[in-house]
């Protein structure tokens, strides 16, 4: 039997060194003191609050050329792919109390954009898709990432009840490693 696809069949983390360690230590005494709580590694905390990742798809404009007759022929680009597609991908989080996540976010984000970092990317960041039983089907390895955007934090009085909320965090990336793991 042929399973339709699940929207939640893959993983995805970032790597141990996501957040700096600046970051990391101005977070985890406060990680510490949530009750319960067995996530005290902010990029932990921040790996457990993904709830998606959104890939765009590939599209290629193509070129066209008008003949005598009026006519519009269209051809393939000779420009190389990595320069026609969109190399951006964003990462959905569930806003958890406080919007601690949001905030460590943010700060990594000014800590990869500030002056002081010579760091130019971010390690590769890696993404699994799996079937229905677990199995990996792909592995999607984006490399020399950097991190773009985080959006906007809505708040509001007239909402006083929690609720389910996300934010989103692009990142753009110079090379994609696809690797198919059917076999």
């Amino acid at each position: 039997m042929v399973l339709n696809s699940r929207n939640n069949s893959f993983d995805f983390r970032f790597p141990r060194g996501f957040i700096p360690k600046e970051v990391a230590d101005k977070y985890k005494k406060y990680l510490n003191k949530i009750p319960g709580s067995l996530l005290s590694e902010p990029v932990d905390f921040i790996n457990y609050s993904i709830q998606g990742v959104n890939i765009p798809g590939v599209s290629f404009d193509p070129l066209s050329q008008e003949d005598n007759d009026g006519t519009k022929r269209y051809h393939r680009g000779a420009l190389p792919i990595q320069n026609v597609i969109n190399r951006e991908f964003t990462v959905s989080m569930q806003l958890l109390d406080g919007f601690i996540n949001y905030w460590i976010m943010m700060d990594t984000l000014l800590w990869y954009y500030a002056r002081s970092t010579k760091q130019a990317y971010i390690d590769p960041l890696s993404l699994r898709i799996l079937d229905a039983e677990g199995a990996s089907v792909a592995y999607m390895e984006f490399t020399d990432c950097i991190m773009n955007s985080i959006n906007e934090l809505n708040l509001n009085f007239a909402e006083n009840v929690a609720s389910f909320n996300t934010f989103e965090v692009t990142f753009y990336y110079n090379k994609l490693n696809l690797r198919l793991e059917v076999e």
